[in-house]
């Protein structure tokens, strides 16, 4: 089972060792999405970070690459960073909303026929036995919140008190990310401007590694 997986990934590596001469430099990437940004940046990061929140969808979107980029272009001077949070909280709170209500629709068996059931009752049995102080540490990241809104709805939780708790959880943990993608924003836009093919081979070998 492991054959395959080394397999992906030496591939990857030597595709872009190959393909590495055609790479954009750093300073293009920058331009580019500092223009991007500059003009839909605001719509990028409510709908990456509504996506990123919805149960399934979010492990084939970059949503968090997103939210992140958005940041750091906030120290850029391209976005307003106190709006640029408030759309991600806004946006991810919809998809935390969404996956609440998906267990009415039975999209809770189909992720159990999915292979998730383990995953569910996880995350259930930990919400029941810390007396709901799984969701502050649960919306830590959007992945794992989308699982913890589904399990809630699948518990026939109360509305007012999951949004209270979720508003709030990810009031907090976006606010933390966002200061501290802020603060490092200057070191990232050096890394990428300098040392960019390096950074693509880590995207996406993390990535790789990840769905695997």
């Amino acid at each position: 089972s492991i054959i395959a997986p080394v397999c992906l990934i030496v591939l990857y590596i030597a595709v872009l060792i190959f393909l590495r001469s055609s790479f954009p430099t750093g300073q293009a990437l920058i331009d580019y999405f500092a223009a991007v940004y500059g003009r839909f940046g605001y719509e990028i990061v409510i709908i990456g970070s509504f996506l990123e929140a919805l149960i399934v969808v979010n492990f084939f979107i970059p949503g968090v690459a997103a939210v992140g980029l958005g940041v750091i272009f906030a120290k850029a001077g391209e976005l307003d960073l106190t709006l640029a949070i408030i759309l991600a909280v806004t946006g991810a709170l919809i998809g935390y909303i969404l996956d609440f209500i998906l267990d009415r629709f039975g999209f809770g068996e189909l992720l159990e026929r999915m292979g998730y059931t383990e995953a569910l009752e996880k995350t259930k049995s930990e919400i029941e036995k810390s007396n709901l102080k799984a969701f502050s540490l649960g919306f830590i990241h959007p992945n794992i919140g989308a699982l913890v809104s589904l399990s809630a709805g699948t518990l026939k939780l109360d509305f007012k008190l999951f949004f209270l708790l979720a508003a709030l959880s990810t009031i907090v943990w976006y606010i933390i990310w966002g200061l501290l993608i802020f603060a490092l924003g200057q070191v990232f836009l050096t890394i990428l401007t300098r040392y960019v093919f390096i950074l693509f081979l880590l995207v996406g070998a993390s990535w790789l590694l990840l769905n695997i």
